[in-house]
């Protein structure tokens, strides 16, 4: 299973807002078991695609010069279940930024129904990696947000006017 779980995003301001697409494809080998005649998408994956969404907004907002971790989660509500094959948008916007530490409210939706959302913690950190892997985790994220269709929404944000 591959576990950058958001598909595309679809928008981003950094600073500001974030938007997202992911689908859990039927065959996704945990669905075998969650639950065995009626698959439905576990609710820690749609919370590590709300996690992923904010957390591509805020290493953009931060220039890639560190990287934001989860570190919390606050009055996360699933408001329905979501099965396979359902096209699910994630809306992330900053709240609040305090020195390294911001807060981050998303929101889930399906067509026009709310199925999840919740407010995340997030702190930067500057890791320190050997030359070796700082390289390897660059190559990694620089090609991640490539295939996310990032560059050309921050090329876009960068040329609007302010």
């Amino acid at each position: 299973m591959r576990f950058v779980l958001i598909d595309r995003l679809l928008e981003l301001e950094p600073g500001k807002r974030a938007v997202a697409r992911v689908t859990f494809p039927p065959t996704l080998d945990v669905l075998a078991d969650h639950f065995p005649g009626h698959p439905l998408i576990p609710g820690v994956l749609i919370t590590e695609a709300m996690a992923q969404t904010a957390g591509w907004l805020l290493a953009a907002t931060l220039g890639f010069d560190r990287w934001p971790l989860l570190c919390m989660i606050h009055n996360a509500k699933f408001r329905r279940p979501v099965e396979p094959g359902e096209e699910l948008r994630l809306t992330a916007d900053v709240r609040s930024m305090h020195a390294d530490d911001y807060a981050v409210d998303i929101e889930v939706q399906s067509g026009d129904t709310t199925v999840a959302g919740a407010r995340l913690m997030f702190h930067a950190f500057d890791f320190s990696l050997a030359a070796e892997d700082r390289s390897q985790f660059e190559a990694w994220s620089h090609q991640t947000f490539k295939e996310l269709g990032g560059p050309e929404l921050l090329a876009k944000a960068n040329a609007t006017p302010q």
